[in-house]
């Protein structure tokens, strides 16, 4: 299975394709027209990264991600047919960066007519830092990004590849210290995210570091690809739909955006 995946949800927008040998999805693709799933793969072995590219354009995503895409295809020789499944980062992070990857995302999936894993920044993020050593399984690892407006989306997590112990929400900034000591409850406490810096009460728990700051599609594919395995081992069996069916990717965006639609009747000032 070759898997292309994408994130535009902080500054950073990146792509990234994989190959992963042991993923067979003829059956889950044909589950998405048929609605039903039923797929049996050989044991799980590693995914290799093919090629990625990132650059740093919070309000140019819509125009370069493609350009991303692109990159990533011709550094591996493969054309975007060849292209087996998405993996999307979800958010949260900025509104319209989120957009422009689940836009992008599913479009590419349903043209393809290929499955879409959605995975969070946030455990992108902690899947990142625990890799690289700056978290240990028992330690508190903690996600942060700016979330603007004085406040920041964060998340916990206990260990690699486990459920969020603070699913992800948006705090005030300097309400952020007490509410992860709380939960920490003695434990060592680690924080990622290029906003903790700005923070200071969480400066001397960060750990920065290229690949600590935002989210990258290197990890958002690694964990789409894990997601997309367990449902051909068989994790989402019976479902009367199949889970990663492109029309049914949304965004995570934890805090209502500020533009609402206008109330019936609603005549603007003049």
């Amino acid at each position: 299975m070759k898997l292309l995946a994408l994130s535009t949800s902080t500054p950073r927008g990146s792509a990234a394709l994989f190959e992963a040998a042991d993923v067979d999805l003829h059956a889950e693709a044909a589950a998405l027209r048929g609605g039903a799933l039923s797929v049996a793969v050989a044991p799980a072995a590693g995914a290799r990264l093919l090629a990625a590219t990132s650059y740093a354009d919070v309000h140019g995503h819509a125009e370069r991600i493609f350009g991303a895409v692109d990159e990533v295809l011709a550094a591996a020789g493969i054309p975007a047919a060849a292209v087996q499944a998405l993996g999307c980062d979800v958010g949260p992070g900025s509104f319209t960066g989120v957009r422009v990857a689940v836009a992008a995302a599913k479009g590419v999936a349903l043209a393809l007519d290929v499955p879409i894993a959605g995975v969070t920044s946030l455990e992108a993020m902690a899947a990142a830092a625990f890799a690289a050593g700056a978290a240990s399984p028992g330690d508190l690892l903690v996600p942060l990004i700016d979330a603007k407006k004085g406040e920041v989306f964060l998340a916990a997590f206990d260990a690699p590849s486990a459920a969020p112990s603070i699913p992800p929400r948006h705090l005030p900034r300097d309400a952020a210290f007490d509410v992860v000591a709380e939960l920490a409850a003695g434990r060592r406490i680690v924080v990622v995210g290029a906003v903790a810096e700005e923070i200071e009460a969480l400066r001397p728990l960060a750990v920065r570091g290229d690949a600590l700051d935002f989210p990258h599609a290197t990890w958002i594919g690694r964990l789409a690809i894990d997601r997309l395995r367990a449902v051909a081992a068989g994790g989402e069996r019976g479902s009367a739909v199949a889970p990663h069916d492109p029309a049914l990717l949304e965004p995570l965006y934890v805090r209502a955006p500020d533009a609402k639609p206008a109330e019936l009747g609603y005549t603007p000032p003049r």
